[in-house]
């Protein structure tokens, strides 16, 4: 087992054992409300729903606070908000009623007089989560509530994070109702086809584990590759975008940037300007593998491919919370570079032969698919005006 996963069952099992009886007896703050992620600024699901409290007027009537890796983070000209290090975050959990997270939580148990739900970094799934998976941080179920998509997620997630039924609640993603949004699009230059190509992590120092033993960045792409895929593209007039995950290790890589070909860090697309769901969104089609951000893109219903060269490597190294993952898989099956290339044709011809497939299996992943996840997140946690 790896030392970081070692330390964090050791945590959990000395350190904040006693902090979770002590947060059963204090009382609470009933007009505060936490945001808090282990690393970085608020991002993910925690933002869009931080800003639809704040367009909406909820800090009138709510003290929020946001719990951040460090002052880096803090957004000094928000003055609707409070910001604290997260190791201050961990004691303010004791006295606040509400409570959000993401991207690592605080292991103390929540108080009956709390409402403490956890928006996870992806509520869809194809990787193993928690408990099913082989990489396991011991007790992860440190949450009121925890939301997920469809029925269909519900035993897994309550198998997963070692919870019951209840405590599954089925709202969809606040990151996703940007899908639903009307926003002006980036100027991509001149292209006919924009493809969005989000890899998941295989190897992370970060995180301290790996899913997967395949070495490239790009999967079945090496660095060597990049100009005859961007000449390709370029032919075709696609621009392909592709925006790595923040865990996965990039230290052995030049990402360049080409005319047809743009290759993100997690930290360069940050500094890009653009927004992903905002990009997503204006996007022509999917290349995803084992992201939830594949699941994601089914609310828009456009075509997908999957680069899933080391299947059989990453379910005996993580593991998938489906039996068949291939059967949640609506789109074009990539294991070669020529495969690769037949998809950006069919791209490129406009061609949708997985078009009914996708709509079946966006349906079981997705009870709602109207864009109002924020609003139904609110009223789970009690949070009104």
């Amino acid at each position: 087992m790896l030392k970081n996963v070692r330390l964090k069952k050791f945590l959990k099992n000395s350190v904040f054992k006693p902090l979770s009886a002590l947060n059963q007896i204090l009382p609470k703050k009933e007009n505060e409300v936490m945001f808090y992620i282990a690393t970085g600024g608020i991002q993910f699901n925690l933002k869009p729903l931080l800003e639809y409290m704040l367009s909406h007027g909820y800090a009138e009537k709510y003290h929020i606070v946001c719990g951040v890796e460090n002052s880096d983070y803090f957004e000094k000209s928000n003055k609707q908000v409070e910001y604290i290090a997260k190791m201050k975050a961990m004691f303010r959990f004791l006295t606040t009623k509400y409570v959000f997270y993401t991207a690592g939580q605080i292991p103390i148990k929540p108080s009956k007089k709390q409402e403490v739900i956890h928006l996870t970094h992806g509520a869809t799934y194809y990787k193993a989560m928690g408990a099913l998976s082989n990489i396991n941080n011991g007790d992860e179920f440190f949450f009121s509530h925890m939301i997920t998509t469809g029925e269909y997620f519900r035993p897994i997630v309550q198998k997963a994070y070692c919870c019951q039924p209840d405590n599954i609640a089925i709202c969809n993603e606040p990151i996703t109702d940007q899908l639903f949004q009307d926003t002006p699009p980036y100027d991509l230059g001149e292209c006919d086809k924009m493809i969005l190509w989000m890899p998941t992590f295989r190897q992370s120092d970060s995180l301290g584990y790996d899913n997967s033993s395949t070495k490239e960045a790009l999967i079945i792409f090496n660095e060597a590759d990049y100009e005859a895929l961007n000449a390709y593209l370029q032919k075709k007039n696609i621009r392909l975008i592709v925006k790595l995950h923040p865990a996965q290790n990039i230290q052995n890589y030049h990402l360049g940037q080409f005319s047809h070909l743009i290759i993100y860090s997690h930290q360069s697309f940050q500094e890009s300007g653009y927004e992903i769901y905002r990009l997503m969104k204006q996007s022509d089609a999917l290349i995803g593998d084992y992201s939830s951000a594949s699941l994601q893109y089914l609310l828009l219903n456009r075509p997908m491919a999957f680069v899933i060269p080391d299947l059989k490597d990453y379910q005996e190294q993580r593991g998938f919370v489906f039996e068949h993952p291939l059967d949640f898989m609506p789109g074009s099956i990539v294991n070669t570079k020529e495969e690769f290339y037949a998809f950006l044709d069919e791209i490129a011809s406009g061609a949708d032969v997985h078009k009914t497939q996708r709509e079946q299996v966006r349906d079981i992943i997705h009870q709602y698919q109207d864009g109002n996840a924020c609003e139904r997140i609110l009223k789970l946690s009690g949070i009104q005006l």
